[in-house]
C-alpha cells in the first residue's frame, strides 16, 4: 500500500472509544523539552488532573476555569485534552495567548513537538503524497489536522479572533489578556450548542478575569484526608487566624528578620488545621491520590466548573521550598505580589491601606525627638519652590530604624548643617525640581549627597547612575567628576514604606508623641485599586485630599538608600545552594551612636 493509500485509509478507521485518561495513558508521549517528567503520560504524580481531563468529553460541562498556581501541570493538562478532541471528537479549536510572541514560542517548543510525538495525533497530521508532513498546512499558528483545524493566536486586539470558527475555545493566562478581547473570544461560541471553553491563569486581583471566573463557577477545592486524623483538609499557607500552616525547626529563626534557609528547607512540615498533626513531604503523594474535588458553591451556572489549586499541592514542590519562597518574598521589595499570585493562586490584596491616625501609634517608641538613634543616620530631603522638607532616620545593621527628627529649611547649607548635627553617614535629595541647582549642590558636597529620581516604571527596584552635572549646560566646561543619582522604582519602595508605616514589618519606628504634621503627611499616600477603560485592574498611588506628602517622599528616598547600603534586614541565606544570591553591598560610613544624647528639643 502506498503512503497515499494509507493516508486515505486512515479516514475510514474507527477510533477506539476511551475515557480521556485511558486515551492519554495509551497514546501520549512527553519529551524532556515538553515536561520535567518525560515518557508515557501518567497522572500518578498529579492525580488532581483526572477530573479536569474528563471534562472535555462530558457533554454536560461547557466551561472549565483553572485558577491554579505555578508548577501544577495546568498547561500540560490542556494540551492532553485538546489531543483527545483532535483524535476522538474533532472540532474547530482556537487557542488564544496573551501575545503573538508567546503564542509562537509555545507552539514551536511544546505544542508541535507534542503532536509529532503522540502516536494518536501523528496520523492526523497533514501530509504530502510521499508521506512527509505538509509544512504549509502545519505551521506555528495553524494546524490542519485530518478532521479538524486548530488556530493559535495572540490576543493583541479583538480583531485577531473575529474571523476564526471555533467549537473549543482555550484562553491561556487570561489575567494578562485585555478584557475586551477575552469577551470577544467568548462571543465566538455564542449560539453554539456543542462547545467547550477552557480558561486558565494565575490571578492578579479580585476583579481580574480568572478570579471572577472561579467565583462565578462552582468553586471546587481539592480535599485530601489528613494522614493523622483522616479528616478532609485543603492545603493553604495560613489558617483563619493568620498563622502559617507550614512550620520549621525554631533553631532556623536567627532573629525576627533573619533565618537559616537551609535548615528551613530541611525541617519544614505542614500542620493539619483539624488535629494539629504533623504532615511531612512523604505524606503528600498518598494524600493526593486519595483526594477529590468538592464544589463549594451551589449557585453557579449549570455546566460551569471552576477549580482552585495552589502550588503547595504540587508534588515537585516541598513544604520547605514554599516556606523559603514566602520568607524571601517578605524580605524582597515588591516580591510579595508575585508570591501570592504565582504560588498561592490568589489575588493580591495590599494589606496596608489607609489607617486611622490613632493606629499610627503602633510604630511609636519611648524616646525623644532629636535623640540620636541607630548605628548610622541618613538624611533625606524633598525639594520645593522655596524650602526643603527634611527627615533624619537612624538605622541599625539589620534594618531596624528610628525617626530622629524632621522639619523644613531654606538653604542647602542648612541641610548640610543638620546632617553634621545628627552625624549622618549620607544624604539623599530629590532632583526632580530645581534640578540644575540641586545637581551643583550635590557636586560641591560629594560623595556625601546622592540625588534621587522617582520613576513610575523601572525594571529593577533601583538603579544607581552617574551624571555629569555641568555637561547639559551649553558652553560650560566639562568637569572631571560625576554625581550619583539613585533612580527609584516608586511602586516598589512606596509599597515597602507602606508596610513599615502600618507596623507590618515591626522594625520601623518614630519618637513618642510624633508631630501631627509628620503623621498627616505619612498617612496622605495610599494604594488604591481601580479598573481602567479596558477592564484591567490596576493599583495606583493616591495622595488623598490634596494633602502634602513631602515627608513621605523623604522617607521613601531614605529607605531606598538604606537598602543600597545593605541596611534592609535581608533574609540571611545559608548553604551552598543559596550562597550565590548574596551579593556584597557597599557599606556606609559607620558613626557609632552616642550613649543617649540629650535631645535638642529638650
Amino acid at each position: 500500500m502506498t503512503p497515499l493509500d494509507k493516508y486515505a485509509a486512515s479516514f475510514l478507521e474507527l477510533s477506539e472509544k476511551l475515557t480521556v485518561l485511558e486515551w492519554a495513558n495509551k497514546n501520549v508521549e512527553l519529551s524532556a523539552r515538553i515536561t520535567e517528567q518525560p515518557g508515557s503520560y501518567s497522572t500518578r504524580l498529579h492525580p488532581y488532573v483526572n477530573e479536569i481531563l474528563e471534562c472535555i468529553a462530558d457533554p454536560h460541562i461547557k466551561r472549565v476555569s483553572l485558577c491554579w498556581g505555578s508548577q501544577t501541570s495546568k498547561t500540560t493538562t490542556f494540551y492532553v485534552m485538546l489531543g483527545h478532541v483532535i483524535d476522538q471528537d474533532p472540532r474547530a479549536i482556537l487557542w488564544v495567548f496573551p501575545n503573538l510572541a508567546l503564542c509562537k514560542s509555545f507552539s514551536s517548543e511544546r505544542w508541535l513537538p507534542f503532536c509529532r510525538e503522540s502516536k494518536a495525533l501523528v496520523k492526523h497530521l497533514p501530509r504530502y503524497i510521499d508521506g512527509n508532513i505538509d509544512a504549509d498546512r502545519f505551521t506555528l499558528t495553524k494546524q490542519e489536522f485530518s478532521r479538524c483545524t486548530m488556530n493559535l493566536v495572540g490576543a493583541g486586539s479583538a480583531a485577531n479572533v473575529r474571523s476564526y470558527p471555533v467549537s473549543v475555545l482555550v484562553l491561556d493566562e487570561i489575567d494578562v489578556i485585555d478584557e475586551r478581547t477575552r469577551r470577544e473570544c467568548l462571543d465566538r461560541i455564542k449560539g453554539k450548542h456543542d462547545y467547550k471553553v477552557l480558561q486558565s491563569s494565575t490571578p492578579v486581583s479580585e476583579t481580574g478575569g480568572i478570579w471572577q471566573e472561579f467565583m462565578e463557577g462552582d468553586r471546587r477545592r481539592f480535599m485530601m484526608p489528613c494522614p493523622k486524623c483522616k479528616e478532609p483538609i485543603i492545603f493553604r499557607l495560613k489558617n483563619d487566624e493568620g498563622d502559617l500552616n507550614i512550620k520549621w525547626d525554631e533553631k532556623a529563626n536567627l532573629s525576627k528578620t533573619e533565618y537559616d534557609l537551609t535548615l528551613i528547607q530541611k525541617t519544614s512540615f505542614y500542620v493539619c488545621e483539624k488535629c494539629g498533626g504533623k504532615i511531612v513531604d512523604a505524606h503528600k503523594t498518598k494524600m493526593l491520590r486519595a483526594g477529590k474535588w468538592e464544589p463549594t458553591s451551589s449557585s453557579s451556572e449549570i455546566g460551569f466548573r471552576s477549580y482552585h489549586l495552589n502550588s503547595i499541592y504540587s508534588p515537585v514542590i516541598t513544604f520547605g521550598r514554599v516556606a523559603v519562597e514566602y520568607l524571601k518574598a517578605t524580605a524582597a521589595p515588591g516580591a510579595m505580589q508575585a508570591f501570592v499570585n504565582g504560588w498561592l493562586a490568589e489575588p493580591y490584596k495590599p494589606e496596608e491601606g489607609s489607617i486611622d491616625p490613632e493606629k499610627f501609634k503602633i510604630v511609636e517608641q519611648d524616646y525623644k525627638r532629636g535623640e540620636i538613634k541607630g548605628e548610622y543616620r541618613i538624611i533625606g530631603a524633598d525639594v520645593q519652590r522655596s524650602v526643603f522638607y527634611w527627615v533624619v532616620r537612624g538605622f541599625d545593621r539589620d534594618g531596624t530604624s528610628w525617626l530622629v527628627d524632621h522639619g523644613t529649611t531654606v538653604t542647602f547649607d542648612d541641610l548640610q548643617e543638620l546632617a553634621n548635627t545628627y552625624e549622618a553617614a549620607y544624604g539623599i535629595v530629590d532632583t526632580a525640581y530645581r534640578t540644575q541647582e540641586i545637581y551643583e549642590e550635590i557636586y560641591n558636597r560629594r560623595p556625601f549627597w546622592f540625588g534621587a529620581r522617582g520613576w513610575e516604571r523601572l525594571p529593577h527596584p533601583y538603579k544607581m547612575t552617574g551624571v555629569d552635572p555641568f555637561n547639559p549646560i551649553k558652553g560650560q566646561k566639562k568637569q572631571k567628576g560625576q554625581i550619583s543619582i539613585l533612580n527609584i522604582n516608586k511602586d516598589v519602595w512606596q509599597g515597602e514604606l507602606l508596610k513599615r508605616r502600618n507596623g507590618t514589618n515591626l522594625n520601623w519606628f518614630t519618637y513618642k508623641g510624633t508631630d501631627s504634621d509628620y503623621v498627616r503627611q505619612l498617612l496622605s499616600t495610599n494604594q488604591k485599586e481601580r479598573t481602567d477603560r479596558k477592564g484591567k485592574v490596576k493599583f495606583e498611588w493616591v495622595v488623598e485630599g490634596h494633602k502634602q506628602d513631602h515627608y513621605w517622599d523623604c522617607e521613601t528616598y531614605i529607605l531606598t538608600l538604606s537598602h543600597v547600603f545593605g541596611l534592609g534586614g535581608a533574609v540571611i541565606r545559608k548553604g551552598k545552594d543559596l550562597a550565590a544570591t548574596d551579593k556584597a553591598q557597599p557599606q556606609p560610613k559607620r558613626t557609632p551612636a552616642r550613649p543617649r544624647k540629650k535631645s535638642i528639643w529638650g
